[in-house]
């Protein structure tokens, strides 16, 4: 006789934790700067927000990827000034999103120092 028991199917094995990083390179929106071949049918301001909503969509899509869970997320901006600098931690507070990010100019420091070493060394970019 057949049993009407079976047993239940095994679970599926856990997703290992990811390290590592992964790192997005973009230009913080600004009027006049952002989007300019869509400025004549937007205006300055409405190319400006599409990119900022542009960004604003990778950076969620990347925060909320499970298999990201536990990668190191950075963001790499240009221009480098402070102005570009407040305009994105506006942008990650009002989202609410836990980015690490440096400007262009950080970046092309860590880039001159790996030039210096020897071609088979890694660079260590410390992440605060």
């Amino acid at each position: 006789p057949r049993s009407r028991r079976s047993d239940p199917p095994p679970p599926p094995p856990p997703i290992p934790a990811i390290n590592g990083a992964i790192v997005v390179f973009a230009k913080v929106p600004h009027p006049g700067t952002s989007k300019t071949r869509l400025s004549p049918l937007l205006g300055a301001d409405g190319a400006a927000s599409l990119a900022q909503a542009m960004l604003s969509d990778i950076l969620i899509c990347l925060s909320h990827c499970s298999p990201l869970k536990h990668t190191v997320k950075v963001l790499v901006y240009a221009p480098g000034t402070k102005t570009a600098e407040s305009k994105l931690v506006s942008i990650l507070s009002s989202l609410g999103l836990d980015y690490h990010f440096l400007n262009e100019r950080e970046g092309r420091v860590a880039e001159g120092k790996k030039e210096e070493q020897n071609e088979n060394e890694n660079v260590d970019l410390e992440i605060p």
